[in-house]
């Protein structure tokens, strides 16, 4: 028992001076020297799988472009540093920094975003199927598999440090392992069930100076580097030829030498990194195979000039522990990545986040959970008053065809709303060709999504239209869905409608009548501005001067006439009469419209008032055809009193002319 201890003490002081707690991220033991740390590696096969020659890619930026000598402005932009223990998954772990920077770069999410690296090795080989019987892979299999089906946070599905292996699986042993051996097994049930985290595709970069340049300071972006791996230049423990400790801590990578190259390549792996940023400034002497600084003939000192600045994912307990931009990070030589690494890099994510209004979760990270977010505000759980309406009902949405597919939803509630609230369920294969409009039971429209989103799947989404505030809510409410474009078909799975109510009462701009009771109607009401029905206005202003007595006593009376000649309707109209009369309580004045409508603006008032000078805007005639012959009536009903029409005319609002 003694000796069995003995040697477990051994083992535990043999895992320490090889820098295995280094590897799971423990920087309290600092391993300066790379002979005590054997930095795992990769399948350089799968890292440079199907990339393009540089020749074959454009450059990035233009021709002329001016960048500067160095660029650290991502540097802040990344995550931790981490370590991928004694996996050949350094391309996973690139990825994943990636993915992690953009998030932090696009700025939603709180704190710090930490992404499943375990997941990401899972799904490339089980949902991509992609170098299902090797444990690397590459840049572009990785942001395929995080845009086409996403990856859990890292909370839902943890990091296994060790590979699998016999005492895992009985089969994980030899050159014939099956693929769950490469991804330690499957995601718990939980982990599939997990919220997935998505990118933009990605696309290949030029791998030369210039082009990276551009790609980091036009897109504000990092980008991954897969490799072809030579150990002298990264002071492996496992190179042949004699390695610096100094340049390790400060995470210098140099070109290779000739013998590097040789003796690397004779047995080739590879590695996989992020670059962030550059230093052009920065210049470091070259050593030979044994060591030594190179001199050229003349006895100067040889040295390279020109660094990517890179972080690695060797932990932060050796490499780069005495690099200016933090343990972990390093600097690559520009030349190296020119000829021996393919670059990959993608975008930002676009979030649609959607509060779930009764999961008590922060869905859409704006710090207001449930009932407590605005988005939630006419949701069923958070509205008391139950104005709270859906349609289940799945209808498919027809391929290419302008009819479209509708789906109603009949409000048997009384009342104006105040907010609309409208959550959409809608199935489809690429939203970009699609238009999705609600209408209300009045008429009014609202577009909700207008051939946004390109390839991406389902519309899954609160809206909140403007457009009903202050519209009777009672009354039929359609979805409309029309798919412009074939190949993509999907469904209507379903669809919700809920109001807040409003003692505000909405002017409707068409039916000439002052709805919201200040005094406007129609088009003359500040709230039709925008109103289809009332662009194009034009005031026209005419007058009749021709004086014409009026006869005393006498139920025919005058008339008098204005043409108008203008097109379109009438918005607002006021009519200006100046009328002699030593009692105007005698006179009745109407006004004719072109139609024959009638309109009695004066009715024997003024008991004992002389004279009839007055304006009237009279709101029967809104909306009605401005054109035509308009009418002035004057009859003077009693006797022992004359007067005289001296003149009258017509000021026209009129709209869609």
């Amino acid at each position: 028992m003694k000796t069995l201890r003995r040697n477990w003490l051994i083992l535990l002081l043999a895992t320490v001076l090889t820098g295995a707690v280094a590897c799971n991220g423990n920087t309290d033991l600092l391993t300066t020297n790379p002979e005590d740390s054997d930095a795992p590696l990769s399948d350089v096969g799968a890292l440079l799988d199907g990339t393009p020659t540089n020749d074959e890619l454009p450059s990035d930026g233009k021709f002329d472009a001016v960048y500067p000598e160095t660029f650290f402005d991502l540097v802040a932009l990344q995550s931790p540093v981490r370590s991928q223990g004694s996996r050949g998954v350094c391309s996973i772990f690139s990825t994943v920094g990636l993915m992690e920077h953009l998030y932090i770069s696009e700025g939603t999410l709180p704190g710090e975003p930490d992404f499943s690296e375990q997941f990401l090795q899972w799904s490339v080989k089980f949902e991509v199927g992609a170098f299902t019987n090797t444990g690397g892979s590459s840049a572009r299999s990785n942001l395929r598999a995080i845009n086409q089906y996403g990856i859990v946070a890292e909370a839902d599905s943890p990091y296994e440090t060790q590979p699998w292996n016999t005492s895992d699986d009985e089969r994980c042993t030899g050159d014939d392992q099956p693929t769950v051996c490469f991804t330690n097994g499957e995601p718990s049930a939980a982990a599939l069930a997990a919220d997935r985290w998505r990118l933009p595709p990605g696309r290949y970069v030029n791998s030369r100076p210039r082009s990276i340049k551009a790609f980091l300071t036009e897109n504000r972006t990092a980008v991954i580097a897969g490799m072809t791996f030579f150990y002298q230049s990264w002071n492996h423990r496992r190179s042949t030829h004699k390695i610096n400790s100094d340049y390790w801590s400060e995470g210098y990578v140099l070109y290779p030498n000739e013998a590097d190259k040789t003796k690397s390549l004779e047995k080739r792996v590879g590695h996989s990194i992020l670059i962030v940023g550059w230093d052009d400034n920065l210049e470091v002497d070259r050593v030979d195979e044994n060591g030594d600084v190179m001199k050229d003939d003349s006895g100067n000192t040889l040295t390279e000039k020109g660094f990517w600045v890179f972080k690695n994912s060797w932990g932060t307990g050796g490499f780069g522990i005495r690099n200016p931009h933090g343990i972990g990070f390093g600097y690559l030589s520009m030349k190296y990545v020119d000829e021996y690494a393919s670059v990959y890099g993608s975008a930002e994510p676009v979030l649609d986040l959607v509060e779930i209004c009764d999961d008590g979760i922060d869905n859409d990270y704006n710090t207001a959970v449930d009932c407590d977010d605005d988005a939630c505000a006419n949701h069923e759980a958070c509205n008391p008053t139950g104005l709270s309406f859906s349609n289940n009902d799945t209808v498919a949405i027809p391929d290419n065809d302008s009819a479209g597919a509708a789906s109603i939803i009949t409000v048997d509630a009384e009342g104006n709303a105040g907010t609309v609230t409208v959550n959409v369920d809608i199935s489809h294969s690429y939203i970009g060709d699609l238009t999705v409009t609600l209408v209300g039971p009045d008429g009014t429209r609202a577009v909700l999504h207008d051939k946004t989103g390109s390839s991406t799947d389902d519309i899954r989404q609160t809206f909140t239209p403007t457009e009903f505030a202050g519209r009777a809510i009672d009354g039929d409410w359609t979805l409309e869905v029309i798919d412009h474009a074939n190949a993509d078909t999907g469904d209507i799975n379903s669809w919700s409608i809920a109001f807040t109510l409003s003692d505000t009462v909405a002017e409707i701009c068409d039916d000439q009548v002052d709805n919201d009771g200040n005094g406007d109607t129609d088009c003359a009401d500040e709230a039709c501005t925008d109103f289809a029905g009332c662009q194009s206005s034009q005031t026209v202003f005419e007058t009749n001067n021709t004086q014409v007595s009026i006869p005393d006593n006498d139920s025919v009376g005058i008339e008098s006439t204005i043409e108008i000649t203008n097109a379109g309707q009438v918005s607002s109209l006021t009519m200006n009469v100046d009328i002699t009369h030593p009692f105007r309580a005698d006179l009745i004045v109407k006004l004719r419209h072109p139609n024959g409508t009638e309109v009695v603006l004066h009715n024997q008032e003024g008991l004992g008032e002389q004279n009839l000078i007055r304006s009237y805007t009279p709101p029967e005639f809104n909306g009605l055809p401005a054109a035509g012959t308009w009418t002035l009536v004057v009859i003077d009903w009693a006797a022992a009193d004359t007067g005289t029409l001296n003149n009258w005319g017509l000021e026209l609002v009129i709209e869609g002319s």
